[in-house]
């Protein structure tokens, strides 16, 4: 086990990982088993040297989204941001509302938090 590390916890569970977010694990361990075997790893998305565009100009263009999509990035980015919200107020659990863009529980937390555009 490592010295330092982080530990996200949810309703279903909990993420165990590394300080940067390396090596994560479900707990309790049987969780990461069942995890690992509903969902294998996909392979890798591109051949070699210089391939690495090839498939962010395809998606560009109508193709297959890459690994790295925005539509997958966004929701991302808002969990982590969010995080840091909760870290602002002492680590406090936030009830968000995605569709109107602001905290229900907590409504100073609001004041952290924009909508894209404004």
């Amino acid at each position: 086990m490592e010295a330092e590390g982080m530990m996200f916890v949810g309703d279903k569970g909990k993420v165990l990982a590394g300080f940067h977010g390396e090596n994560p694990r479900l707990i309790p361990e049987e969780r990461t088993k069942q995890y690992a075997t509903a969902n294998p790893a996909p392979g890798p998305q591109f051949g070699g040297r210089g391939e690495g565009v090839t498939p962010w100009i395809a998606a560009c263009r109508g193709g297959k989204p890459t690994y790295g999509d925005f539509l997958l990035a966004g929701p991302i980015s808002d969990a982590f941001n969010l995080g840091a919200v909760s870290l602002r107020l002492g680590g406090r659990r936030l009830l968000f509302d995605a569709a109107n863009v602001k905290v229900t529980n907590i409504p100073e937390a609001n004041k952290n938090i924009e909508k894209a555009g404004s």
